[in-house]
């Protein structure tokens, strides 16, 4: 798990429960749901959504 979505966990619990649901249901990646629900559920973030953040460097290497 990235520190990414454990820090989606640990600050919004509910908002992650509902985009594991909809990537198991669907089959698309935990983040995309995590954005589109984020973004339906609080339309005020819709600009950071926009945004993307750079990719956790590989660990253990």
């Amino acid at each position: 798990m990235s520190q990414l979505r454990r820090r989606r966990w640990l600050y919004s619990p509910i908002t992650s429960w509902q985009a594991r649901h909809i990537a198991r249901v669907t089959g698309t990646d935990h983040d995309a749901a995590w954005e589109k629900i984020r973004t339906t559920t609080h339309p005020e973030e819709a600009v950071f959504h926009k945004r993307r953040t750079p990719p956790d460097p590989p660990q253990g290497l």
